[in-house]
């Protein structure tokens, strides 16, 4: 986790409603986009699904052209809603009767604003392929969303505490994620690109010496457990399931 502000930005426009008179109505549009990778910018980072819930309840959210505070034309709470979706985050900044919302709906109308942004901090993240020219980060959860809006160079991206992640990544042997399987006394940890793989393995074992085959399957008292955070349990057992199911499928 850290309190650095980093600063994301896609080549995706907003977009502007028009009211049936013709003029500007709500603003919209995904400056997060789930599962999506990034260009390459010293590594390539994607938003993992459901980063961001937690964020937007933690959050008093922005809408700002080029993250300007002077450029304000939405709030949360007052006329800016945000929603989490499989897509990604949504938001939407209904019209109020200031310049600065007029001229941004106007810009967005046009197409002068080409793309879309974020001002995030960051509160679990994972590296991958470390020893790699390419790391891969995976957002996991976010934990401040300041603003959101239009841009007008969507090209740029602030990497700065980003790339000083990645190398306390590199000089931390344990920083990818840990999965750790507790079972009749054992307390094991799996860590780096294998760590699903070898989790499956052990747990197949465990299986075959605790588990008979004529006991009862709705008797789970001596499966092993495993520990993380409730949000990541769920996609770890999918993808350990997903390795064991290969291995029935070999048997």
């Amino acid at each position: 986790m850290t309190d650095k502000k980093e600063i994301r930005s896609i080549n995706s426009p907003a977009k502007v409603q028009l009211r049936k008179d013709g003029t500007p109505g709500a603003i919209y549009g995904y400056p997060i986009v789930y599962n999506k990778d990034s260009e390459d910018m010293g590594f390539v980072e994607r938003v993992a699904p459901g980063a961001a819930r937690k964020a937007l309840k933690r959050s008093d959210i922005r809408a700002l052209k080029n993250h300007d505070p002077s450029l304000i034309f939405g709030r949360q709470g007052v006329n800016l809603a945000l929603k989490e979706d499989e897509k990604g985050l949504r938001y939407e900044a209904t019209p109020i009767d200031t310049a600065t919302f007029r001229a941004v709906a106007e810009e967005v109308r046009l197409g002068l604003l080409t793309g879309q942004s974020f001002g995030f901090t960051i509160a679990k993240d994972e590296w991958a392929g470390l020893d790699t020219d390419k790391p891969t980060r995976t957002i996991t959860e976010i934990d401040i969303i300041y603003d959101v809006g239009p841009v007008t160079y969507p090209a740029y991206q602030d990497t700065s505490v980003a790339l000083r992640s990645l190398e306390a990544a590199k000089e931390d042997p344990d920083a990818e994620q840990k999965i750790e399987i507790i079972h009749d006394g054992l307390h094991l940890t799996y860590i780096g690109d294998n760590r699903f793989t070898d989790a499956a393995e052990h747990i197949e074992s465990l299986r075959s010496e605790s588990s008979p085959t004529t006991a009862d399957p709705d008797i789970t008292d001596d499966d092993p457990t495993i520990t993380t955070s409730p949000e990541e349990r769920h996609a770890i057992l999918e993808r350990i399931t997903e390795t064991l199911n290969k291995y029935d499928e070999v048997k």
